[in-house]
């Protein structure tokens, strides 16, 4: 063990990260310099030394407030921030909210401004980095450390080393490992943006309503009977209309429900303020309703599962009456029940063997049989940047599926490996929780996340960047809930 333990020592590597803890140590950024402060009592006539945790910036700002320019700016500001309407939601404004409104930024963006949509999260997330670090160095905000960023770093490095090691094409792998990790990375900033309850539940209730009026516009498309978009129903079924709302995929906008139902669910049992309830219940059925109306048999399983989860999770005796009333539901709306028992019948099963998914699942392990271990390459098959490139003729419809094929089994075991540890480690956090409210919206939060992760056997859901952004981004709200309560104690 000596012998190793010297090895070690006497490496690089291990003396460049010493280096760098050093170095970290004495910087601004990383560490506030420690000011000394004297203190007199009057008691017992003694002199005490007080120390205080400030950086070096933050001492020039409190001195330069004798400046008479500055106390009139501070002064304005105040003013401003006190009794202006406009102010106010300045002071109060977090760019949490803003990332809680993603999909809806990415529409317009996408709709209006086309040569800005695939840049513009990127410049926000520039953007949201920048101020964090100004907040570090100047106000003494301390970064937020969770046990979930361990394994994400893992994953982004054994995914970037897969791009260098097995990349026929490193422009394509490079686009691949973008429509992978990058979206995980709001994980990050989200879980310092969320620095207290007020924020947290604000953020909440703008994906409720958000989501809610998503539902809403569904239902609408429903009644209105607005035109299908593409191929989604078999010739054999007689569906006229399946809603998609801003997301153009009725499984994409299933999947986006999943997240929220339960979430939504789990408000009305947690808030005790009756009109915070009546709201939660008129989204919660409004969710339910859009889902329904999608006629996505995956989504329809994700939320179903995510219910049962929350179910067992809060009340196990509520899980007869709620299931009972969904299956006689089911069972009763004839359109529904065609579109689940379609399912059993021989002629599904044969079109899903020539073509369908049991297709394209046959010939997926038949070609990561190909290269196992390192895979075909990141972004070369059975997903958006593959189909773009002209790389594979379809979407594999199964996310693990087709995480396996690009990059084979030392990918596809990071991958699941963070997911396993993420949803471990999230559960972990919850039990931990002391305030019973805020353990029921984190279970909420929680079967949502589970939920999606169900629905990605059965669709490539990962591959729609709101997706994954909201996936880290619900994360790290039952993480800060779970902080911001031990901040507190």
């Amino acid at each position: 063990m000596d012998i190793i333990r010297n090895k070690i020592t006497e490496s690089y590597i291990y003396t460049l990260i010493v280096k760098l803890i050093n170095i970290c140590s004495y910087s601004y950024v990383m560490k506030p310099s420690l000011i000394k402060h004297k203190k007199y009592d009057i008691k017992t006539h003694k002199i005490f030394i007080i120390t205080k945790s400030e950086t070096k910036h933050s001492k020039c700002l409190i001195s330069s407030k004798n400046n008479k320019f500055i106390k009139f700016v501070y002064s304005l500001y105040s003013n401003i921030t006190t009794y202006s309407y406009i102010g106010k939601v300045i002071k109060n404004f977090n760019f949490a909210y803003v990332i809680a409104i993603y999909i809806f930024i990415d529409y317009i963006m996408r709709k209006s401004i086309p040569s800005f949509a695939s840049v513009w999260d990127e410049l926000l997330f520039i953007i949201i980095l920048g101020w964090l670090v100004c907040r570090r160095i100047f106000f003494n905000k301390k970064h937020v450390f969770t046990c979930i960023d361990i394994g994400l770093i893992f994953f982004a490095i054994i995914y970037l080393i897969l791009v260098f090691v097995n990349s026929p094409n490193l422009n394509i792998g490079i686009e691949g490992y973008r429509a992978v990790v990058q979206h995980m990375l709001w994980f990050f900033l989200m879980v310092q943006l969320l620095d207290s309850k007020k924020v947290i539940y604000r953020t909440i209730w703008i994906f409720i309503i958000g989501i809610g009026f998503i539902g809403v516009h569904g239902i609408y498309q429903y009644i209105t009977k607005a035109p299908m978009l593409g191929n989604w129903v078999d010739s054999t079924e007689t569906i006229t209309t399946r809603v998609y709302s801003i997301t153009k995929s009725p499984n994409a906008l299933g999947s986006l429900l999943i997240y929220f139902i339960p979430i939504a669910f789990s408000m009305i049992i947690a808030n005790k303020d009756i009109i915070k309830k009546i709201i939660a219940v008129i989204f919660t059925l409004t969710m339910s309703l859009c889902i329904l109306f999608t006629f996505s048999r995956g989504a329809w399983m994700g939320a179903f599962l995510s219910i049962l989860i929350f179910l067992i999770l809060i009340n196990k005796r509520m899980i007869m009456p709620v299931v009972t009333i969904i299956l006689i539901a089911m069972m009763n709306i004839n359109s529904l029940w065609k579109r689940v028992s379609y399912l059993f019948t021989p002629e599904y099963i044969a079109k899903a063997k020539n073509g369908g998914r049991l297709y394209r699942y046959y010939t997926s392990i038949e070609k990561w049989s190909e290269s196992k271990i390192l895979g075909l390459g990141i972004g070369r098959y059975g997903g958006a940047v593959a189909t773009n490139h002209n790389l594979s003729p379809y979407y594999m419809d199964n996310y693990y599926l087709k995480t396996l094929c690009e990059s084979g089994i030392l990918g596809f075991g990071a991958f699941i490996i963070l997911i396993i540890s993420t949803i471990y480690k999230l559960y972990r956090y919850i039990l931990g929780a002391s305030v019973k409210e805020d353990k029921i919206v984190m279970y909420g939060v929680f079967s949502g996340l589970c939920g999606v992760l169900i629905q990605n056997t059965v669709e490539n859901i990962f591959e729609l960047p709101f997706m994954v952004v909201y996936f880290w981004v619900l994360a790290a709200v039952i993480v800060s809930l779970f902080k911001v309560n031990e901040n507190k104690k």
